[in-house]
């Protein structure tokens, strides 16, 4: 297989490579709340009057 070490399983570097994707993921998802707290906190305090 071309790109792949030759002491590598196919399997072993697909779990590296979905580990990867995961530790990405994980990274944006964090970024996205971090960037849209203040947003997501603004509706939560409207949700809380709403009902108090």
């Amino acid at each position: 297989m071309e790109g792949k070490a030759p002491a590598e399983s196919g399997d072993e570097q697909d779990e590296q490579e979905a580990a990867e994707r995961r530790r990405e993921r994980r990274r944006l998802l964090a970024q996205l709340l971090i960037d849209w707290s203040p947003v997501i906190a603004g509706v939560a305090n409207l949700v809380v009057q709403h009902f108090s």
